[in-house]
Formats: structure tokens, sequence, C-alpha cells
């Protein structure tokens, strides 16, 4: 089938970068909420998040920390006391995280397609 509009297609690169900073964002308010509970066992999961979203926003080694995302959000939908956003962003962001998965890390990253 063809493109509606072939002409941007030369943005294609950007869209895995624009999925790791909205990523990284979320990680960032998971990891605020996180630090304000008074358990250590809540914050540890906020240092957590607070290093994936650092990992992500820089694109370094992209694939493994969706990986790892990916595993921090199914434990959100499977132990809802972890849960600090609504569920309809927490399984967007598990799509959000497989597709980093497949399609790597897009523009501006230090990691580099073999």
């Amino acid at each position: 089938m063809l493109s509606l509009f072939p002409q941007i297609l030369f943005l294609t690169p950007f869209s895995p970068f624009v999925i790791r900073l909205a990523l990284a964002c979320v990680l960032a308010a998971m990891a605020w909420k996180h630090f304000s509970a008074p358990e250590n066992s809540i914050r540890a999961f906020g240092v957590l998040e607070i290093a994936l979203s650092a990992a992500l926003a820089l694109g370094t080694w992209t694939q493994g920390v969706a990986l790892l995302g990916a595993v921090r959000i199914l434990l959100d939908i499977f132990m809802p006391r972890l849960r600090v956003l609504p569920q309809s962003t927490t399984l967007l962001s598990l799509v959000m995280f497989l597709s980093l998965v497949v399609t790597g890390a897009g523009v501006f990253a230090f990691d580099l397609p073999l």
C-alpha cells in the first residue's frame, strides 16, 4: 500500500526518539510519587525508575532498558499497590516499551544499530 504522505518518511527515525522521551517523563513522574512514600521498598522502585528514565532519555542500552521498563510496568499491572498512574496510562506505557524493543533507540541516542 502506498504511503499517504511519502514526503515525510524521512522523519521515521524520530518516532522512537519521541517515544523514548515520553517514557522517560512517565517513569520520572512515577519515581516522583514513589519517593514520597513512607516505605523503603517503594522508594527502591523510585530509584529504579529514575535510573531507567535517565537511560531512556540519553538513549543508552535502549532495548535492554525497554525490557526492564516493560517488566516494571507489568509489576504495576499485577501489583496494584505499586501503581501511581491510571491503568490506561500503564497499559499504553507497556505497549510503548515493547515498541522500543522492536524499533531500537532512534536518533540522538548513544545506541548504534549494528
